[in-house]
């Protein structure tokens, strides 16, 4: 099975067994990597499609077999003991939907307090069809002045493929445009859900 090695910049994990447990996950799921992870200490990386909750089990797989070191954002529902200390372990932060909170203010200053932060996220926020795309992803990273790189789930390639890397200009309706004009050409596990328009 082929792993693309990361760079010398790529937050990475000291842990073998989460590499391990990441191949067989791919070998089981049938599932490569495809492309280069960006070669920085800190930037967000933004899955689709997300039409279904297989799409998270490829994903964690991915980094896990590529040794990334990266956090992730998981509703506080599915941390209860012990799946809360596995989830904790693999990156996730819990969050809790049911009360206001400012994410993009508290994620911007955890990429300002920390020297090297990878966050992944989805945009659409949800598997079911997402009539809009949430940006607080672009807030973030212009926030904290870091880059956005593409990670595609494609259902066609059995593949998630590591692609193009923007830094958020001044103006989110043309960044919106060119993310989702990426996502457009990429095949999700279910093509009835994956709609999402930001416009």
């Amino acid at each position: 099975m082929f792993v693309p090695i990361l760079k010398e910049l790529t937050p990475k994990t000291n842990s073998g067994i989460k590499k391990v447990i990441g191949r067989f996950m791919l070998w089981c799921y049938r599932w490569h990597i495809e492309g280069e992870v960006l070669n920085v200490k800190k930037f967000m990386v933004i899955l689709a499609p997300h039409t279904s909750y297989w799409d998270f089990l490829s994903n964690m797989a991915t980094m896990l077999a590529l040794g990334v070191r990266n956090r992730w954002f998981v509703a506080d529902v599915f941390c209860w003991w012990p799946l809360g200390n596995l989830m904790r372990w693999l990156g996730g932060i819990p969050i809790d939907r049911s009360c206001p909170q400012d994410l993009v203010t508290f994620t911007i200053g955890k990429f300002k307090e920390h020297d090297e932060l990878i966050l992944a996220l989805y945009p659409e926020g949800t598997t079911r069809k997402a009539e809009k795309w949430k940006t607080g992803f672009w807030h973030i990273a212009r926030g904290a002045g870091i880059p956005i790189q593409f990670l595609a789930v494609d259902y066609k390639k059995r593949a998630s493929v590591f692609g193009p890397v923007i830094q958020p200009s001044n103006d989110i309706e043309s960044d919106m445009k060119k993310i989702q004009t990426y996502f457009k050409n990429v095949t999700p596990r279910n093509i009835e859900k994956f709609d999402g328009e930001y416009f």
